[in-house]
């Protein structure tokens, strides 16, 4: 998949749509072209109080100074002991090679292992009742369309490992997936309850779709040691089988029973495809032969990332992403 096909891919938004920032003056720190950190807006994510979280924000080249052109925005998760700046590099999803059209937020999880950063839907991460990340997100929603222009029938969320696990909440949350045209999530972790402290994934997924169709791609690869495929992790706890997790989004948004089938990308994997309300791939999973915990990429991402997914891949998995979400509007 050719980067310039990609970047003529308009993500034309309509008047309707546009955010309340539209027409505001656009912060002087932010740049077309170029990303700034360090920012930060007030949260009460951590339970009883408010705290300050920070996130990364990517204006592509094509915004419009004048703040007056409604654009898409894709928020992107990091994973455990990933730093937001990390999930930027590795992602490329502010590369303008694939990217010129759409904002692109990283927010920073919360630093609360020894050290490292991690999103709740972790094992190893605070309950709900003491951070709930699931909060941010919608605050963070809240914050940038109050400030930029954008398309809000045009944002999707994209997640890597542990930010895949909360991407997963976003889309169980009854409230926050009707904020989302689509989802992504590559080497997601899913937990099933019994590997939780409280029920996140399972017992506590009830998205309410009310007959949408939830359009979601899941990337995960077969020697995945730290996600394993088939859900037996070493060490465990057990996550939940990948193909179950894909099936189960498949069967809440009335998918034709039986998804397509194709082997792609020089037979290195096999691409499912459900239909869904008579709209063919709607849900896609991308199963990666011999591919372990990572984003695929022809980059070589350094360590400890290259040791985890076992080398960059013959494709890359960004302009495929952004080129399917381009297909999806609220």
């Amino acid at each position: 998949m050719k980067s310039s096909v990609l970047n003529l891919i308009p993500f034309l938004a309509v008047a309707s749509a546009a955010s309340s920032g539209c027409k505001t003056t656009l912060p002087s720190n932010l740049t077309p072209g170029a990303s700034t950190h360090n920012l930060t807006l007030s949260s009460k994510s951590v339970i009883g109080k408010i705290t300050q979280r920070e996130y990364i924000l990517h204006i592509p080249a094509n915004y419009k100074t004048s703040n007056d052109v409604s654009t898409p925005l894709i928020v992107a998760f990091h994973g455990q002991q990933q730093p937001a700046w990390s999930m930027e590099k590795i992602s490329e999803l502010s590369n303008p090679a694939f990217n010129n059209n759409t904002i692109v937020a990283y927010p920073e999880g919360m630093n609360v292992q020894a050290p490292g950063v991690q999103w709740l839907g972790d094992p190893l991460a605070p309950n709900s009742t003491t951070i709930d990340d699931r909060i941010l997100v919608g605050e963070l929603l809240n914050h940038l369309n109050a400030m930029l222009c954008i398309d809000t029938s045009r944002v999707y969320a994209a997640g890597l490992s542990n930010g895949g696990g909360l991407t997963g909440l976003a889309m169980c949350d009854a409230a926050l997936n009707k904020r989302f045209a689509a989802f992504a999530t590559v080497a997601g972790a899913f937990y099933p309850d019994a590997s939780l402290t409280e029920p996140l994934f399972e017992g506590d997924c009830q998205p309410a779709l009310n007959g949408r169709s939830l359009p979601y791609i899941n990337l995960h690869g077969l020697a995945d040691t730290v996600v394993a495929y088939n859900g037996t992790n070493t060490p465990p706890p057990a996550s939940i089988r990948v193909p179950e997790w894909v099936a189960g989004w498949a069967t809440r948004s009335a998918c034709d029973p039986r998804p397509s089938s194709a082997v792609v990308e020089s037979g290195t994997v096999t691409q499912y495809g459900w239909t869904c309300g008579g709209k063919q791939d709607t849900v896609v999973h991308r199963a990666i032969s011999a591919f372990g915990h990572g984003w695929p990429s022809i980059k070589n991402q350094g360590e400890p990332f290259e040791t985890l997914r076992g080398g960059p891949t013959s494709w890359d998995a960004t302009p495929l992403i952004l080129e399917w979400f381009g297909k999806w509007t609220l």
